[in-house]
């Protein structure tokens, strides 16, 4: 058996294990999460490497009799220094990590990790507004990978199209948790409400490009309404708590 291999690695968290050593969880897209060992104190050049929200290739030497994985070595090819710099993207980072963790992976580790990848790589390069626009999509696509998501094109009961340019303009949608799905207000009323406008900006994120979906713009009306459904489909179908969201309550 071969016990050493590489692979494109994505630092999701980091715990310090014993003097000197730290446990850390990586992102794979072959294998989803990794538990694995870094060895060595503060000096250590690997230590400033190897560090939370990095991305790039990681050496592993798997240690069968000790049931232990080390990380050997560590080329960096995505920093994310803004994320120490910013309170809401050093919290939306911690989210979609959280998510990576208590979800592992999402059951897809190739879609997550680029998934995750596009979105730090995305907050690296933009301001805190754009982040916080950029985190909405980055949530709705995740519901997506993880087979929840609840169809936005169309009302669940009626079938009625929410895509047509005159739907925005008729006054408000609901979200039914019973079924998982939106509804149109002659359908009847849900648990959450929110402007058609709103529900369309979902509708859209479904089938456009995320090229084409960064040129979408929404109020800030809309953007409070989508992050409320949003934040409780993820802890809702995740069946838990989110530790990120719910320290970072007022930042997030």
């Amino acid at each position: 058996m071969n016990r050493s291999k590489s692979s494109d690695a994505i630092v999701l968290s980091l715990r310090s294990s014993g003097e000197n050593n730290t446990s850390i969880t990586l992102l794979t897209p072959e294998d989803g999460l990794v538990y694995a060992t870094l060895y060595g104190g503060p000096k250590s050049r690997l230590r400033s490497l190897v560090s939370q929200w990095n991305r790039g290739k990681v050496w592993l030497y798997t240690n069968p009799e000790k049931n232990q994985i080390k990380i050997t070595d560590f080329e960096v090819k995505k920093y994310h220094i803004s994320f120490s710099q910013n309170l809401f993207k050093f919290y939306a980072a911690s989210l979609a990590a959280e998510l990576a963790i208590k979800t592992r992976a999402a059951g897809s580790p190739s879609h997550c990790f680029h998934l995750i990848g596009g979105f730090f790589d995305g907050m690296e390069l933009c301001n805190e507004e754009q982040s916080r626009l950029g985190l909405i999509r980055f949530l709705w696509r995740f519901l997506e990978v993880m087979g929840v998501q609840p169809p936005a094109a169309c009302c669940g009961m009626c079938g009625k199209s929410f895509l047509d340019s005159k739907f925005a303009n008729e006054g408000k949608s609901y979200y039914n948790v019973n079924e998982n799905n939106f509804i149109c207000s002659e359908c009847g009323q849900g648990t959450f409400s929110l402007n058609n406008s709103a529900l369309q900006y979902l509708a859209a994120l479904s089938v456009l490009s995320p090229a084409d979906a960064r040129k979408l713009q929404i109020t800030k009306e809309e953007f409070e309404q989508i992050k409320q459904i949003i934040f409780f489909l993820i802890e809702n179908n995740i069946e838990q708590k989110i530790n990120s969201i719910e320290s970072g309550m007022g930042i997030l």
